[in-house]
């Protein structure tokens, strides 16, 4: 758990009107991986070794960078520098790479559709819960000016945590995470990470997980992933047996000019009875016309 100087582990508002899965008789937790999850920082490596192998006139593949994609740090700093022929150690590499991306994650920005999707969960009432690879003092640094959002999440797990033993792809981080829920299990509980260790990790747990992939990532690395999409905004509640967003936002406004296209359409609709009840008088008003003119012949 954080310092008491960190809002973010505090427990979020018990709801008054119900118990924590009566609003979906499928997942009533979920738990988010910080950096591929909730802030969107997939693309921060790949940005940092551009901008590295550049500093050294040199040009990184691309298919180099698709294989950095599921790597540590330092399996990433070797196979760079061996690709690309680096006049620098791979120490030396890593440690340039370690600092330009902190310069670059110090202010990340959230996962479009996530602060949606979290807010709508916990009106349902669902447990959430959270999971990081970085340690406290780094987590409570990267979520300043952002408390109340994080107060979202009873549960957080930082790399440092005292019950961790391995990292990921070792199940340790979601196992932790989901006995920390309580009530939490296998079989009410939906995972979001966007990593290919991550999706391993949450599967060997025994968790169904929604893969928030790059574009580019080969679709063998989320053969394990129960869903695969590029961001939250793509994702469905329902498809989980999780309660819609209409549960919890108010039916979209209509705009000016739609009201004003359906006042229109009215005012044609009336006018046009208007005309067929005025042809009609007519036709009847004829027909009475010509009965009298065969009275009078008669």
């Amino acid at each position: 758990m954080c310092s008491p100087c960190c809002k973010a582990c505090k427990a979020p508002p018990v709801c008054s009107s119900c118990p924590p899965m009566c609003c979906s008789p499928g997942i009533s937790y979920c738990i988010f991986d910080l950096e591929s999850a909730v802030f969107d920082t997939r693309h921060v490596y790949q940005r940092a070794l551009v901008e590295m192998v550049s500093s050294y006139n040199r040009t990184i593949p691309e298919l180099v960078l698709i294989q950095c994609g599921p790597m540590e740090t330092a399996e990433m700093a070797e196979l760079v520098c061996r690709k690309c022929d680096l006049p620098v150690s791979w120490e030396s590499f890593r440690f340039q790479l370690n600092e330009r991306t902190s310069d670059l994650i110090a202010n990340p920005t959230l996962m479009p559709g996530v602060q949606r999707l979290v807010t709508h969960l916990r009106k349902c009432c669902m447990g959430l819960g959270l999971v990081t690879s970085c340690p406290e003092s780094m987590y409570c640094t990267k979520i300043r000016d952002r408390e109340d959002f994080f107060d979202n999440f009873s549960s957080v797990i930082c790399a440092d945590d005292a019950d961790l033993r391995a990292p990921k792809p070792e199940p340790d981080i979601y196992l932790i995470a989901m006995s920390r829920l309580g009530d939490a299990g296998p079989d009410c509980t939906l995972v979001f990470d966007g990593t290919p260790k991550g999706v391993q990790a949450a599967t060997d747990a025994r968790l169904p997980v929604v893969m928030l992939a790059e574009k580019d990532l080969p679709c063998c690395w989320s053969e394990l992933a129960s869903l695969r999409l590029e961001t939250l905004e793509e994702f469905d509640p329902e498809l989980f047996n999780m309660p819609p967003y209409s549960c919890t936002e108010p039916p979209p406004r209509k705009s000016k000019a739609s009201r004003r296209s359906s006042q229109k359409s009215g005012e044609s609709r009336r006018s046009s009875a208007a005309r067929r009840k005025a042809a009609e008088d007519a036709e009847a008003d004829e027909g009475e016309e010509e009965e009298d003119e065969g009275e009078e012949a008669a």
